[in-house]
């Protein structure tokens, strides 16, 4: 679903990272910065436990990672390092936005959720080793991952009974989308 966002976002982006390109900042540097707010992120949130801060540094973190991609197009610096490098944080990123969550929910809940949101795409990783596409497969990929969890911060200020809901519907989908990769893989290779 937010893949087909992304590309439209592009109208957003390119200039943005035209920019930045023109002035030679790297793609990789990029992806760092998005790294070091994720670690802001993390370390504030357990200070504060201020949701409203998670949010400003999620959204910023989440910036940075779309637009690394971009720079990395426009300058022509896309690579194997690059791809390989974004796509090992964007994990080390997924964990660090999800663990916080221990302030307001079940600890096992978190655990398994960050657990789920890991396997994810590691099936997608894999299946693509296997010649299969999955991108854009199933319901909850890393841009879902990274809304609910904006989504969760913000409900927080308001109803944490309401907000619990939305937690476990996050957990539901994420469990869905995990069978939705092992039915692409296993639908698409020979018996």
């Amino acid at each position: 679903m937010i893949t087909r966002l992304r590309r439209e976002s592009k109208r957003i982006l390119r200039p943005i990272a035209n920019a930045l390109a023109k002035i030679g900042v790297k793609a990789n540097e990029i992806t760092i910065i998005g790294l070091v707010l994720s670690i802001i992120y993390f370390i504030v949130l357990y200070i504060s436990k201020n949701p409203l801060y998670g949010v400003i540094l999620l959204a910023l973190s989440s910036f940075s990672d779309a637009l690394d991609g971009e720079v990395a197009r426009i300058s022509g610096t896309a690579g194997n390092k690059g791809a390989f490098l974004d796509s090992s944080l964007d994990r080390v990123e997924d964990t660090l936005f999800l663990s916080p969550l221990v302030l307001y929910f079940q600890p096992v809940l978190v655990s398994l959720l960050v657990g789920i949101s890991l396997i994810i795409p590691y099936l997608r990783a894999r299946a693509e080793a296997l010649g299969i596409k999955a991108e854009g497969r199933g319901i909850i990929e890393r841009g879902e991952r990274i809304i609910f969890t904006m989504i969760i911060l913000i409900l927080l200020f308001f109803n944490f009974t309401f907000t619990i809901y939305v937690f476990y519907l996050f957990i539901a989908l994420s469990i869905v989308t995990v069978i939705q990769r092992f039915q692409l893989v296993l639908s698409n290779l020979p018996k």
